[in-house]
Parts: structure tokens; sequence; C-alpha cells
């Protein structure tokens, strides 16, 4: 504030200037040329940025985005929408793009091609895990792995390989024992067939949060009433989905029940976070072989003690009795027997010969029919009634030899 006094004959006046009024309106003059400056000089900038060869950002005239150094020649077709290229050779190698924060000790989160040589693999990083999902709001989950939760992979869905491989290393394996009575813990599995109840394969494939906030549909149908194109054929295949999906819960599967395999195999059943119960099917293929091999061992050493019994039989039984092993075979050429449903059986015979015949013995031994054969190949029809029910031994003589022999169970 300035204030000047005049003093006159018979006057006094008092002249007040406000400078701050003044100054106020030169600053915004000069603010505005400084601002027109610095935007011309932005324009400038940003168009030298976003246009020059060199530029590590280029928006190219059609729309294309590039990222790093300038290797035109690396999209001559000029199809990738966006192109991202590392700083590793001269070709851009080992590009990488991060979602969210990096780490400043750890890569994060990203996807690319990670390292420094062209390796043209894909990298997915998810530094605690990672979450694969589809539908609305990505709220189904297809695949996940979320080691703080669980230590598998989970597939919420079914799987279709052309072979599996299970990492079987014995430098991998500690603790290792011999399977005990498999054949008695097998005895104690019951398998049955199910299908599965869709409703309870929803709700555990459900996302555990939303990450996306729900779009209100009344807000929807205020920009527009009517559904797209899209929006159509999406809710068309949202239905055919569905119906998919019921259909696959609906096919009848054979497998085991994990609450009753915990209770004989634990060791072959695990449990969730949520509480879902999985089988490792693959543990059974031990349990079977060593079951087999239990078995056949009781069969050999039931077959010494049959041949034992036999060594004890009189001679005159022991010529009625055939054995179905191959040491007493003879060779005959295109002499077979072949199974055949009940009682009845086929059989071929060579071009030339000059006795044939069927016998059946039941398993002491005794003779119970024979049949006289002719021709080359045909087909013996035999009641069961004749024979009776039980094991018998089908013996096809061609002139006397022992040619082949079958074993039957009849009932």
């Amino acid at each position: 504030m300035i204030r000047i006094q005049a003093n006159g004959i018979g006057a006094r006046f008092v002249i007040r200037l406000n400078l701050n009024d003044i100054m106020i309106k030169r600053v915004s003059i000069l603010i505005r040329k400084v601002m027109k400056t610095i935007k011309i000089f932005s324009c400038l900038v940003l168009a030298s940025l976003f246009t020059s060869v060199n530029a590590q950002l280029r928006v190219l005239s059609d729309g294309r985005v590039q990222a790093g150094q300038n290797v035109p020649s690396l999209d001559q077709g000029k199809v990738a929408t966006l192109l991202v290229l590392g700083s590793n050779d001269k070709i851009g190698t080992g590009a990488i793009i991060a979602l969210g924060d990096f780490g400043p000790k750890s890569k994060n989160t990203f996807w690319g091609e990670y390292g420094n040589t062209d390796s043209d693999q894909l990298w997915f990083q998810g530094k605690l895990g990672y979450y694969l999902t589809y539908g609305e709001q990505a709220s189904s989950v297809v695949s996940y792995y979320d080691p703080a939760k669980n230590s598998n992979f989970v597939f919420n869905t079914n799987l279709r390989v052309n072979g599996v491989n299970i990492t079987s290393d014995a430098r991998m394996k500690d603790n290792i024992q011999p399977i005990e009575n498999p054949i008695d813990i097998l005895s104690r599995v019951d398998g049955v067939s199910y299908t599965y109840r869709l409703s309870e394969v929803q709700k555990y494939r459900k996302s555990e949060e939303n990450a996306f906030p729900e779009t209100s549909g009344t807000m929807a149908n205020e920009v527009n009433d009517a559904l797209t194109e899209k929006e159509l054929r999406d809710e068309q295949i949202k239905k055919e989905i569905e119906r998919r999906e019921e259909e696959e819960a609906n096919r009848r599967r054979i497998g085991f029940m994990a609450q009753d395999i915990q209770k004989v195999l634990p060791e072959l059943v695990q449990t969730d976070e949520k509480g879902v119960m999985s089988i490792d099917y693959i543990g059974f293929i031990p349990l079977i072989v060593e079951s087999l091999k239990q078995m056949q061992q009781t069969i050999q050493d039931q077959q010494k003690e049959i041949e034992t019994l036999q060594s004890l039989l009189p001679a005159e039984t022991k010529s009625m009795f055939r054995s179905t092993s191959n040491e007493e075979v003879s060779v005959v050429e295109g002499a077979k027997l072949y199974n055949r449903a009940g009682a009845s059986v086929s059989y071929t015979l060579p071009a030339t010969y000059n006795t044939a015949d069927l016998k059946i013995f039941d398993i002491s031994g005794k003779l119970l029919k024979k049949v006289v054969l002719t021709g080359n190949n045909s087909v013996v029809e035999i009641n069961p009634s004749e024979i009776g029910l039980g094991t018998f031994v089908y013996t096809l003589f061609v002139d006397n030899k022992k040619a082949d022999a079958l074993k039957k169970f009849v009932n």
C-alpha cells in the first residue's frame, strides 16, 4: 500500500494504490506465458520420443506399440500389437514384463523370456504361486499352485494326456520298507461305481474372494437395454459349458471312496486346505504287483503239492490222469483247441492226419467224454449236462499224440 498526501490551501487529498492487485495480474500473465512454453516444449519432447526411430517407447502410426531397442525386422509382418524387446544382444532377447512390484531382492511376478540367452521360452513367475481362472469376474479356478496352503498342483477339471511318468528315483527316497500282506490289504478295499455331485464340484472350484467388483446389472441396462451380439454369443457358450459339465458329472466312473481308503491305507489319502480328500491311485500299483507275486507263489506251492499227491496215486489212476502242462504236449502243426461259451470248444487240424479225437477229463483225471473229430476245423457242441459243472481238461489227440490241452470252467 502506497499513501500519497498533498497539502494545499484549504485542500487535502490522499491517493491509495493497491499494489497487490497489480502484481497478481502481472504474475498471472507471466505464468500463462510460461505454461504455454512448457506445453509446446512437452509436445515437442513427446513427439520426438514416440516418433524417433531410436526411441525406447514408440507408438507407430498404425497403433502398434514397441518398447525397448528398435529392431524393425523382428516384426516384418506388422502383426504384434505390443512388441517388448529386452536389452540383451542385437535382437533384444530376455524381455520380461513385471506385474505389480517386481521386488528389490527377488523376481516377484512377471512373464517373459527369462535369462540372458535367446531361449525362445516363455516363463510365468509367481513368487508365492499362481491361479488359472475362467468365467465371469474370474470366479472359477481351473488350476492353482499355492504352496502355503497345499503342496499339490491342483486341477479342478479332467486332464487328458498321452502319458505320465512318475518320479521314482531311489536316490530321492528314504525309509524304504517292503509291503507286507498285500492280498490282505486289498481284500479290505471295496471298489465302487459312482457319479459326481456337480454342485459340490462347483463349490470347491470357486475363488475364495472376488478380486473384481461385481458390475451392477441395473447400470449395464441403463447404458444398453439390449444384449449385444457378443453377449448373446457368450450366453450361448455359457449354457453349452454348463451342459457339458452336467454331462461329465453324470458320467459313471469306477474307483474308491477316499474316506474308506483312509481307514486301510492312510498313506494314499491327502486332505487339502478346504477339506477335500484325494487318493493316490498310482500307489495301488505296487500293491497289485506284490499281490500277484504272492498269488503266483501260492499257485506254485499248490502245484508242487498236487504233483506230490499225484505221485501217490495207483498206476491205473495215473494213466487216466492227463496233465495240462506243455511239457507233455506234442507239437503237431496246425492242431489247436479254442475256447467257446458254455461247455463247447472249436478246433483246427492239420491238412493230413489219420485219426483225431477230443477227450474231456475232470480235475481228478477221469475220462468223461470222447468225441471223434473230422475235417480240418469245426465246433464241438457239448451240453453241460453231459459232463456236469466244474473244472475240466479238454485234450486234443492227433494220431494218438497229445497235440493240445485246454482247461475250462463250466458253470
